[in-house]
C-alpha cells in the first residue's frame, strides 16, 4: 500500500498547485472580472474532477488489496484446518 502515500502526496501536490496557480491567475489576470471568475470557476471543476478521479482509482486500488489479504487470511485458516484434522488422523492411528 504504499502507492496510496505517493497518490495522497500527488493530490496534495496537486492541490497546491492548484491554489498557486489561481492566485496568480487573479493576480496577474489581463481578462475582466467576469472572465477571470470563469476561468477560475473552470479551474476549479477541473480540479475537482482530478481529485474525485484520484480518490476513486484509491478506493479502488484500498479495495482490491482488502480482497486479497481475506483471500489469503481464508486460504491460511484453511490450511490450519487441514493440519489440525491431520494432526488428529495421525493421534488416533498411534
Amino acid at each position: 500500500m504504499g502507492g496510496n502515500k505517493s497518490s495522497v502526496a500527488a493530490i496534495g501536490a496537486f492541490a497546491l498547485g492548484l491554489g498557486m496557480g489561481l492566485a496568480l491567475t487573479l493576480l496577474l489576470a489581463p481578462q475582466s472580472g467576469e472572465e477571470t471568475r470563469d476561468l477560475v470557476a473552470e479551474k476549479a471543476r477541473q480540479g475537482k474532477d482530478l481529485v474525485s478521479d484520484t480518490l476513486s482509482d484509491l478506493k479502488s486500488q484500498v479495495s482490491g488489496s482488502v480482497q486479497e489479504a481475506k483471500g489469503k487470511v481464508r486460504g491460511a485458516v484453511q490450511a490450519g484446518k487441514d493440519a489440525y484434522r491431520e494432526e488428529l488422523r495421525q493421534q488416533r492411528n498411534i
